[in-house]
């Protein structure tokens, strides 16, 4: 009896061993590669930039010490003074400028160069700009309407009689939305890029969020330059993204008539 007792137990353990794998088998599969493509959350330190006022400010703008982040590249800080905040590489300077019109520039460069938004950059400067401006006015308006030709900013520009500047022959340029393109200045043409036309490839992006306003209504616009040796210039690809998920379109106009 007990014989035939060992004998049952020991095929339903068998059977159960089987069956597991079986089991398995039949059960969703983790997608690995969604797995390794899920973003890591991080912290970057931030370096705080001294701003030169075109008025007297307000106020003194925050600037946080740290801040989260998804890139997992290394070599990258944020630079802010508060206003306009960018990825660049780690070790470097910073400068900003808000002019007296409201218009605004951050700059990033290698230590011991002059501050980029105080001088001219030349051709081939190692820099990361930003740019942050509002289409009310002629500067900030003929900051974008070279990439979106048909827009509300084109035509305020040519209502004054001047014309957008056009992208040059050899520019690469891709419309990722209708309110955001990416551009690439190869080596020796001197583009959107502030440092381009020199040895250097310079990438960037614009951001104009497209309303069927007048043009007369003014909204808010950005323009990232990344000008890095080659070295660097995959942290480019980071810098970039960084950019555009926090200068997203607004769609708030401001009628500047």
């Amino acid at each position: 009896m007990r014989r035939c007792l060992a004998l049952v137990s020991l095929v339903v353990l068998i059977t159960e061993v089987l069956t597991i794998p079986a089991a398995a088998s039949n059960r969703p599969k983790v997608n690995q590669a969604l797995q390794s493509s899920t973003p890591v959350i991080g912290v970057l330190p931030v370096i705080s930039c001294t701003t030169t006022y075109g008025a007297p400010p307000s106020g003194t703008p925050f600037v946080a010490h740290r801040l989260a982040t998804t890139t997992a590249v290394r070599g990258l800080s944020y630079y802010s003074n508060g206003q306009i905040t960018v990825l660049g590489p780690a070790g470097w300077a910073c400068g900003a400028l808000v002019a007296g019109d409201g218009g605004q520039a951050l700059a990033v460069y290698p230590p011991g160069k002059p501050d980029y938004t105080a001088v001219p950059i030349p051709k081939g400067a190692q820099v990361v700009e930003v740019f942050a401006d509002y289409t009310g006015h002629i500067p900030g308006a003929d900051l974008v309407c070279g990439f979106f030709p048909h827009s509300a900013a084109a035509s305020y520009i040519a209502s004054g009689g001047e014309s957008c500047t056009t992208p040059p022959t050899g520019q690469k340029v891709i419309t990722l939305t209708p309110d955001v393109v990416t551009f690439s200045d190869p080596p020796g043409l001197t583009g959107a890029g502030s440092g381009s036309g020199g040895s250097l490839t310079s990438v960037g992006a614009a951001v104009y969020p497209q309303l069927a306003y007048g043009a007369t209504d003014s909204v808010d616009v950005s323009l990232l330059s990344c000008t890095l040796p080659a070295k660097q210039s995959r942290l480019c690809r980071s810098i970039e993204g960084d950019f555009l998920v926090r200068n997203t379109p607004t769609y708030i106009p401001q009628n500047s008539g």
